[in-house]
């Protein structure tokens, strides 16, 4: 089982290398619940027996599974034990919500493709279809080479995990493989702060560690006062973004080490300060690209290209980075511009010398928590949003300051603990919000505002060819934000624009038959004649689009609950200004008060022709 080490052709060949060349050697050292020793021949040992455990329960070549674990031999086991068996890892970062992971199982597939796939990275967890980093075999053995130089590891090296419980994506998981690679030794350290930290690294004779700003501060702080001896240490790496110079430069005299600053992304991005940058560059960049073929650009906001020093979005492209995610159309039409550089989100800018400065990091990708492995389960591939236009030439189109998010699909809702059935004779179809000021404004916060209001004109139609009552709710104008208690919706009500901007999106406008009601609190139904009209009709059960997802949406339908009614809130013809807030809205839904549903489904119900739409 496996394949020849002398190749090096995937990261299961660099530890079986290692493993031969010296397999006495200590490979890692945790201390969760004390200290425990693997030799390299242990590690390759047990991974050999978790991949045949793997094949036994029918794990094969290009199947897809999901691995949630923090640091700890058990992820070094899993990991190259599914790489051994020719399987895919899945790194989806312990504690990431529920949600997340039913889309990742919803989505990744479980036999093998046409394509050379060693590892998928989730890189982002919001509402919607997963994005995943697709990594082949030759990149990751590149990459560990590569982190091995930035670290100049051999077999005298000692690396400290100072967080093993921390998320571990593929840039960290590599540079341990890195170290192994080299013969030396991983330790997998209880803990990251100085007081627990410094221990460890005098008992272990800690020579590297990699460690975010906050902690290298900590460190150096604790440095001055600390009774352990620290002389061990020879590379502090601080990477995961902007690092204060003042910090940097107290990094030496304090610890007695070398500072190494890196910047990258899940992406494939690394930058580093190398010993010829020269000391002024290693204490106030994040040096330069790992590949002299990668290409840094910096743009404003409209995607101009800005001259050398000034400050702007980040953007790179090169062998480094990965040129889309995997098979997801809508997340690269965000994250990566039409000639092929990837928007990073990191406000940067490159000196004269062509360093790297990051003066705002991206956001952080993804949470942290618990434990678990598990192969998913085959859906059919997305559907593909049409192409863009390509801006002229000279111009790199630039993402709003905030990246689009995309509805979710049926396959990713919360799971229904309700047992409704929805019926079209006891069904009332209630739009809320959406007036043309609500969707100019929701625009401008990069939600899916094509897709809410190309949904909402389908189940408008749906419903009025099937005879369900549809219900408009909008808000009362200016008095909204004139009453008492929290309005935090109100910035995104939209600056005032007359008849035009009160006007309803044609997607949803009313006509005759429909009722409108004029809303003065979140929900619908609060100081209205919903409820009233409503039994009017004899309806017992709601079916809620609009804005937004988070206030209007939620807070209708708890209320519908309250009044004895039955709440379908449909998923992908509601939004909010984020994905959290659009995922929190519908997990909480399905929690505690309603069904959530899709268009489609409802669409179907209602009997209307959706020849276009996905088979749930």
């Amino acid at each position: 089982m496996g394949s020849d080490a002398s190749g090096h052709t995937t990261l299961d060949d660099v530890l079986r290398e290692s493993a031969q060349r010296h397999p006495g050697r200590v490979a890692l050292v945790d201390f969760a619940g004390g200290r425990k020793v693997w030799t390299y021949g242990e590690l390759d040992e047990r991974v050999e027996r978790c991949a045949a455990r793997l094949h036994a329960q029918g794990i094969r070549y290009g199947d897809r599974v999901v691995v949630r674990l923090p640091g700890c031999p058990d992820l070094f086991r899993q990991f190259f034990g599914l790489i051994r068996v020719g399987a895919v890892p899945v790194l989806v970062p312990p504690g990431v919500r529920d949600s997340v992971v039913r889309a990742v199982d919803a989505f990744v597939e479980e036999e093998a493709g046409p394509e050379d796939l060693a590892l998928l990275q989730l890189a982002g967890d919001g509402v919607g279809l997963p994005r995943l980093v697709p990594f082949d075999h030759a990149r990751l053995v590149r990459s560990v080479r590569e982190r091995a130089v930035i670290q100049a590891a051999d077999e005298e090296t000692v690396h400290l995990a100072a967080l093993p419980e921390q998320p571990v994506g593929v840039p960290g998981l590599l540079d341990w493989v890195a170290v192994l690679q080299a013969g030396g030794r991983v330790v997998l350290g209880p803990g990251g702060g100085p007081d627990t930290a410094f221990g460890v690294v005098a008992g272990e004779r800690v020579t590297h560690t990699v460690l975010p700003p906050r902690l290298a501060v900590q460190w150096t702080e604790a440095a001055a006062v600390t009774a352990y001896d620290l002389g061990s240490l020879r590379a502090l790496v601080v990477a995961g973004g902007a690092f204060d110079e003042r910090v940097a430069r107290r990094v030496r005299p304090a610890l007695g080490c070398s500072l190494v600053q890196v910047f990258g992304t899940v992406e494939g991005l690394v930058s580093w300060t190398r010993p010829d940058d020269g000391p002024e560059a290693g204490v106030t960049t994040q040096g330069r690209a790992m590949s002299a073929e990668d290409e840094l650009r910096v743009v404003d906001d409209e995607g101009r290209e800005l001259p050398v020093g000034a400050s702007g979005h980040l953007l790179v492209r090169g062998p480094s980075t990965v040129s889309g995610y995997w098979r997801s159309p809508e997340h690269d039409a965000g994250f990566f511009t039409t000639d092929g550089f990837h928007r990073t989100g990191a406000i940067a800018r490159v000196t004269g010398a062509g360093h790297l400065v990051v003066e705002r990091d991206p956001l952080p990708a993804v949470g942290t928590g618990g434990a678990t492995a598990r192969l998913v389960r085959r859906v059919p591939a997305p559907r593909s949003r049409p192409p863009r236009p390509h801006p002229h030439e000279g111009h790199t189109e630039m993402t709003p300051p905030m990246f689009p998010y995309v509805m979710p699909t049926p396959a990713m809702l919360p799971a229904d603990r309700t047992g409704w059935t929805l019926d079209p004779a006891r069904a009332a179809l209630l739009v809320l919000n959406l007036q043309n000021r609500f969707v100019r404004a929701l625009e401008q916060e990069s939600a899916p505002v094509t897709e809410l209001l190309a949904n909402a004109r389908r189940l408008v139609a749906a419903a009025r060819e099937a005879g369900v009552p549809v219900v408009h709710s909008v808000p009362a104008g200016e008095r909204r934000a004139a009453g008492r208690g929290p309005v935090p919706y109100a910035r995104l009500s939209g600056a005032s624009a007359g008849a035009e901007g009160e006007a309803f999106a044609a997607q949803a406008e009313p006509r005759a038959g429909d009722t409108v009601l004029t809303a003065r609190k979140y929900s619908a139904f609060t100081r209205t004649r919903l409820d009233g009209r409503l039994r009017e009709l004899g309806r017992d059960q709601v079916v809620i689009l609009g804005l937004y997802a988070r206030a209007g949406v939620l807070m209708t339908a708890g209320d519908a609950w309250a009044q004895d009614l039955e709440a379908f809130v449909v998923a992908d013809a509601v939004a909010d200004v984020s994905a959290g807030g659009h995922e929190f809205a519908l997990e909480w839904v399905a929690e505690t008060c309603g069904a959530v549903t899709a268009t489609d489904r409802v669409v179907t119900v209602f009997g209307a022709d959706h020849s276009t739409a996905e088979a749930v």
